[in-house]
């Protein structure tokens, strides 16, 4: 049986440095809930409070293949952190190689600033992953001035529910 996915889109702030108004994320179709529940099956770049395999309800849009995002049902387990970079050189390399020994896999996507080009990095931090262990070394890139990072949610265990 194939899995359909949808889009699921989150509302930004337009304002903020991404400049984006929304962000929208694949989702697989929980198809007892009628269409009205959601897997997120990928990381965002910009959207915090959501993050792989969470299970969302949302609203079906003026598309019919995209919904609006409403809220978090059930939490997936996975952590979100998204990276800036100039590029992907080898010094950053290095740094996703340590957090890919760990667990962790990084989604990327090229945005354009008025500094210019920059890469954007979603880290997954799966429950399996030691969550300290990766954020240490997401502070050691941002200290070595490797790249800058944000959190886009931690998940700490089954009572996070935002």
């Amino acid at each position: 049986m194939t899995e359909t996915l949808v889009k699921v889109k989150f509302a930004l702030d337009s304002s903020d440095w991404h400049g984006h108004a929304s962000e929208s994320l694949w989702a697989a179709v929980i198809p007892e809930a009628e269409w009205r529940r959601f897997r997120i099956m990928n990381s965002p770049f910009f959207a915090q409070g959501i993050s792989y395999l969470d299970v969302v309800s949302a609203t079906p849009n003026e598309n019919n293949l995209v919904f609006d995002f409403e809220e978090v049902v059930q939490r997936g387990g996975h952590s979100t952190y998204m990276i800036i970079v100039p590029e992907l050189g080898t010094r950053e390399s290095a740094y996703c190689t340590l957090l890919e020994r760990i667990g962790c896999s990084y989604e990327s996507a090229g945005i354009e600033l008025n500094v210019g080009r920059r890469l954007l990095l979603s880290v997954d931090v799966p429950p399996s992953t030691d969550i300290s262990e990766a954020y240490e070394i997401l502070e050691r890139g941002e200290s070595d001035r490797v790249w800058m990072f944000q959190e886009g949610f931690a998940y700490l265990g089954p009572s996070a529910t935002t």
